[in-house]
C-alpha cells in the first residue's frame, strides 16, 4: 500500500493508494493515520485509545475506534479472508477478458479522444517540449527509453522520446519493457489482452507472445493480473496509439503491434552481486527473446517505461531533500544513463548495486533487459529531469534516450 500526504482544503491528509486497485483508495486525517500506524499486532484496542489521548488531548470513544477498524477492513486494507476473496474476484475477472480497460483514463490523462489529442500534443509545443516533427524523416530507432510517471510532471519528456518515433515511419512490432511496481512470482509477466485506449485499441501480438512461453521453465502468464492497473506500459501505450494515428493520417499502412512485457524487482541480485543474467530464469528469458527478435522479418523497436530515482520522505528516507543531495542525485543518474547509453550491463549494475541501490532506480530490471537485447547500437540521452514534489518531500527523476 502506497502512503503519502497531501493537501486537502488547506489542511494535510494522508492518502492509503493500493496500486493493484483492490483496495479503494482512501483519504484520512492525521489523527487517523496514528491510529492507523499502531494497528501494527502489538497494540490493543485499549493501547491505541490511551496512546491517542497522550498526542491527541482528547478521548477516542470505543465506538469512533470500531468504526475507523471496520472502514479500512469495508475497503480491503486487512490483510484477511475477505480481501482475499476480493483479490481472487478481480484476477478472475481479469482473466476473463479480452482486453485490457484503460486503469487511469480521466485521471492521468483525458478519458474524450480529441481532448487526449489536445493534451499529448501540447506536450510536443510546451517550452520543455521538443517541438514538431521534422519534415525528413529518420530511420525507427532500435530503442526508446521514456519515463513512466504522471503526464502532469513528465509530458514534455515523454514527447522528447516519442517524436524519434514521430520523425520515422514507426515500426510494425513495439516490444515494451516496464517496471511492475507491485513485483511478480517470476521474473518477467506477459498478457495476450489488447490494450484499449481513447485513441482505440492497440493489438497485442498474440503470437510473438505465445512464442515467448514456448521451452521457457516459468510461466510468463501466472501473474498476469499485475498488467490490470500498472501505468508503467499503459502510459507508452497512449503514446504509441498517438503517434501511429498522426502516421496514419500521413499515408502510413503499418499497424501498432505490441509485446507487453513487465519486469519485476531484480533487488535481491544487487543484494548479493550477481548479475541478473546470471539468474537462470532471467537469462534465458532474455536469450529468448533476443533470438525471437533477431529471427523476425518485421520492423521491431524496443520501449521502455521506466522512471530512475525516487528519493525522500515519501520512499522512506528520513533526512530532508536539500539542493546538494539532489545535485548528487543527478551525477549519479548521469554516470547511470552513461552506461546506459554504451549499453554496458556490468557497469550499469555496478552503478545500482555500489551503494545497495541508495537511489531506488525503478526502472532498474527494464532497462538492465534492454541492454541485453541491443546490440550495435548506441543511445543518446535527449532530456533528464528532477520532479519534486513539496507536499511529500520528495522527488523522482527521470530520463528520455533513443538508440538508433
Amino acid at each position: 500500500v502506497e502512503i503519502f500526504p497531501l493537501q486537502q482544503d488547506g489542511q494535510t491528509m494522508i492518502c492509503l493508494r493500493d496500486p493493484l486497485n483492490i483496495s479503494r483508495t482512501s483519504v484520512i486525517s492525521i489523527a487517523a493515520y496514528f491510529i492507523l500506524s499502531h494497528l501494527d499486532g502489538r497494540h490493543t484496542l485499549i493501547d491505541i485509545q490511551e496512546a491517542y489521548a497522550k498526542r491527541f488531548g482528547q478521548l477516542l470513544l470505543s465506538q469512533e475506534l470500531n468504526e475507523f477498524i471496520e472502514g479500512l477492513d469495508r475497503d480491503y486494507f486487512f490483510y484477511n479472508e475477505r480481501f482475499l476473496n476480493r483479490q481472487n474476484e478481480v484476477v478472475e475477472d481479469f482473466r476473463r477478458l479480452s482486453a485490457r480497460p484503460p486503469a487511469h483514463a480521466g485521471t492521468v490523462y483525458q478519458q474524450e479522444t480529441r481532448a487526449l489529442e489536445a493534451q499529448l500534443e501540447a506536450y510536443f509545443h510546451a517550452p520543455d517540449g521538443p517541438g514538431a516533427a521534422e519534415r525528413h524523416q529518420r530511420p525507427t530507432p532500435k530503442a526508446l527509453v521514456a519515463p513512466h510517471i504522471d503526464f502532469h510532471r513528465g509530458g514534455p519528456w515523454y514527447a522528447w522520446a516519442y517524436r524519434e518515433l514521430m520523425n520515422s515511419e514507426g515500426a510494425d512490432l513495439y516490444v515494451l519493457l516496464g517496471t511492475s511496481h507491485c513485483g511478480g512470482s517470476t521474473p518477467f509477466i506477459v498478457t495476450p489482452k489488447d490494450f484499449e485506449t481513447p485513441l482505440g485499441l492497440v493489438e497485442t501480438d498474440k503470437e510473438f507472445v505465445r512464442r515467448l512461453q514456448e521451452k521457457y521453465n516459468a510461466d510468463l502468464f501466472v501473474d498476469e493480473y499485475l498488467h490490470r492497473a500498472e501505468h508503467s506500459l499503459e502510459f507508452q501505450v497512449v503514446f504509441l496509439k498517438y503517434i501511429a494515428n498522426l502516421q496514419s493520417r500521413r499515408g502510413s499502412s503499418r499497424s501498432c503491434k505490441i509485446g507487453p512485457i513487465l519486469v519485476s524487482s531484480c533487488h535481491d541480485m544487487v543484494q548479493n552481486g550477481r548479475l541478473p543474467q546470471e539468474e537462470a530464469l532471467v537469462g534465458s528469458f532474455l536469450r529468448r527473446l533476443r533470438q525471437q527478435v533477431e529471427h523476425e522479418s518485421r520492423r521491431v523497436c524496443f520501449v521502455a517505461g521506466v522512471d530512475l530515482a525516487h528519493v525522500g520522505a515519501q520512499f522512506g528516507d528520513q533526512d530532508a531533500i536539500t539542493p546538494s543531495f539532489l545535485n548528487w542525485v543527478e551525477a549519479e543518474d548521469l554516470r547511470l544513463i552513461e552506461r546506459l547509453v554504451a549499453l554496458d550491463g556490468p557497469g550499469f549494475f555496478r552503478e545500482i548495486a555500489k551503494d545497495q541501490d541508495r537511489r531506488r532506480i525503478c526502472g532498474f530490471s527494464p532497462l538492465y533487459s534492454l541492454i541485453q537485447l541491443l546490440d550495435g547500437s548506441r543511445g543518446r540521452m535527449l532530456k533528464y529531469r528532477q520532479a519534486f514534489t513539496p507536499e511529500t518531500g520528495s522527488a523522482v527523476t527521470f530520463t528520455s534516450v533513443v538508440f538508433d
